[in-house]
């Protein structure tokens, strides 16, 4: 009997989702428990299906313990238990797993098995380099990517996602980029995005061969689809030349270049000496803010005249408070000086929390504003404004003008003492980059962890781990970070209710966007999202944060993106591409899932296998692209 056709009697008839299915279900528990002995017995089912089940139930586990049951199914007869075993060996990134795929990549048909094949081995190969670990495995991992000879679609394809996880991991092979790029011009747009993001991820030498950059620059100059632009981008900022930088001035002043690819080329042109500043000075006016503050962040590496400083002054007072405070950052860089005095008046007439934030954050760029940065974050009721006064004092630090009657690791931990988590977060980090004769080691020992103690577990481990590593860099009280205890186990009977197309209105202050819930993928996940929407727990939250080109980020009941619930969730995984609209938990390590979730705005391979998938956008991109930080989730409705 065919897989598709086990596949389909085992789905059950109706709406609902496939946990109907006992055995089904059965792994999902398992999996939830982490009880990887019971789900071992699977991997060897004389049912494919489950098979599939269990290989995909390891690859959210990563129990080392698994590897060798994954080995044997990549010599399974059913492609897709092939193609679910190596997905999962990917996952794992244990060294053992580089010689048997590639073993089993020589003798590979499966179009399917093949990429998860190639593409685990670049994981595995990426992820030891990217720790410095098993140089010789790391060296066999590139030969098998670059040795792999298949050079029809499906071969570029699973290359291209093997250099990706190498590049992504520091692997600096000029022949791969040699090989992405002489491929790039007759591949598919699949291929050709997927070839484009590898090149993208590519921090080598091979930049400084402007010929051979430059040949492909004036291949991207051609190229028709925004997604492989926007991904290959980055090479017109890396390579220093003359024709990479009218290729960007082209982008910039292109009426035509739509908001990704301007945000992109914005970025680029930040690194290209040669590029023109005044293209850059006009798209501070952009229609699209995030295409305006990204200018502003790219001026800041240029020299400007007296004139394009005099015409930035002129613009500063017709724009935004977050575009004015992004301005004031740039013309600080640019040798101006920051009016401290009018900057706090104006700070206290801004009434959107967010915009204050952001003039708040602005202080930071001299150390004249330090003094009154941290008496306002201790004095302040407004949790934040309190965290964004001790964001500004932190970075005041490494400015001219601190004062010198400030002892900054004492007010660090003074500022720990009030208690909140994301200021203690915050200058836990600050304090393991200080000089041993900064501190008092004994003082800082009893605060750190009088503030450990008081955290609330699992909801604040993000802040108890920054504090734990604080503690082991001064080697005081050394202690393993903390891994979070299971803690909600999955409602089943709540899984079992969801279609398996179930869909969601989240109704933002610039519009609705439409989602549609993976419950077959990511069970726990969508469980508590569908719980919480029922609860009207997103109801009046906001959007937080907001990366340009890469995510949207809401959900938080603090809204500086350190909340949560009082439970967190189990990281689920699943073969998925992390393209444009997909809906992911933010977290802060395995199993630290939560409430707070995001939207991305382009593919972000990177995520994959990291961020728990559990929906996807089917309309509303184009809210999506719009939200700033500081929008409002209205609320969220199930239909």
């Amino acid at each position: 009997m065919s897989l598709s056709l086990l596949l389909v009697q085992c789905k059950p008839a109706g709406s609902y989702n496939k946990y109907l299915d006992p055995e089904l279900l059965k792994i999902a528990q398992l999996a939830d428990l982490r009880n990887s002995d019971s789900l071992l017995l699977y991997l060897s089912n004389k049912q494919p299906l489950l098979r599939i089940e269990a290989a995909f139930a390891f690859a959210s586990i990563r129990d080392p313990k698994a590897v060798d049951g994954l080995h044997n199914l990549l010599r399974n007869p059913v492609a897709e238990v092939r193609a679910a075993a190596a997905y999962a060996i990917g996952q794992t990134l244990h060294p053992s797993s580089i010689e048997p795929l590639s073993i089993q990549l020589k003798y590979e048909s499966n179009p399917s098995a093949i990429i998860n094949i190639l593409e685990a081995i670049g994981k595995i190969g990426g992820g030891l380099h990217a720790s410095n670990s098993a140089p010789d495995i790391v060296e066999n991992a590139a030969n098998a990517i670059f040795n792999f000879e298949r050079a029809d679609s499906i071969g570029r394809n699973a290359f291209a996602k093997a250099s990706f996880w190498m590049h992504n991991g520091g692997w600096n092979d000029a022949r791969f980029m040699n090989k992405l790029v002489s491929d790039f011009a007759s591949q598919s747009t699949v291929n050709r995005r997927m070839i484009a993001s590898a090149i993208g991820r590519y921090r080598g030498e091979w930049f400084t061969d402007t010929l051979r950059a430059n040949e492909f620059i004036k291949r991207l100059a051609t190229e028709t689809d925004t997604l492989t632009r926007v991904a290959a981008m980055a090479v017109a900022g890396r390579t220093n030349s003359s024709a990479a930088a009218l290729f960007l001035n082209n982008v910039l002043r292109n009426p035509a270049s739509g908001r990704e690819q301007l945000i992109a080329a914005v970025r680029a042109a930040g690194k290209n000496q040669q590029v023109e500043v005044q293209a850059l000075i006009a798209l501070v006016q952009s229609e699209h803010s995030a295409v305006a503050e990204e200018a502003c962040l790219s001026l800041q590496n240029k020299k400007l005249n007296s004139d394009q400083l005099r015409e930035l002054h002129t613009l500063q007072s017709n724009l935004s408070n977050s575009l004015q405070a992004a301005i004031a950052r740039l013309l600080h860089a640019q040798g101006d000086t920051l009016d401290i005095i009018g900057w706090l008046t104006k700070i206290d007439g801004i009434k959107k929390p967010y915009e204050r934030v952001a003039c708040i954050r602005a202080l930071g760029v001299s150390g004249s504003g330090a003094a009154v940065s941290y008496d306002r974050a201790i004095r302040s009721s407004d949790m934040l404004e309190a965290n964004a006064y001790t964001e500004a004092f932190i970075e005041s630090h490494g400015h001219p003008g601190f004062p010198s009657e400030i002892n900054f690791a004492e007010s660090l931990l003074k500022l720990i003492s009030l208690g909140d988590i994301g200021i203690t977060a915050l200058c836990a980090a600050e304090l393991r980059v200080l000089d041993t004769s900064a501190c008092d080691v004994k003082a800082l020992n009893r605060s750190l962890l009088s503030a450990l103690e008081k955290l609330q577990l699992p909801q604040e481990v993000e802040t108890a781990n920054e504090i734990i590593k604080t503690l082991n860099v001064w080697a005081i009280s050394p202690r393993e970070e903390i891994k979070v205890e299971y803690n909600h186990p999955i409602d089943w009977n709540l899984v079992k209710s969801i279609p398996r197309r179930q869909r969601a209105t989240i109704y933002t202050s610039k519009g609705i966007i439409e989602i549609e819930l993976h419950v077959e993928e990511a069970p726990g996940s969508v469980a508590s999202f569908v719980q919480l929407c029922r609860d009207g727990f997103y109801n009046g939250k906001s959007f937080h944060r907001v990366v340009p080109n890469f995510v949207i980020q809401g959900g938080c009941p603090r809204g500086d993106g350190m909340g949560g619930t009082d439970y967190t969730l189990r990281s689920e995984f699943r073969l998925h591409d992390y393209s444009t609209g997909s809906v992911g938990l933010a977290s802060s390590g395995p199993d630290t899932e939560s409430c707070q979730w995001f939207i991305t705005h382009i593919p972000t391979p990177h995520l994959e296998g990291r961020y728990t998938i559990f929906a996807h956008v089917t309309s509303g991109m184009s809210v999506v692209d719009q939200i700033v930080v500081g929008d409002m989730i209205e609320r969220v409705e199930l239909r």
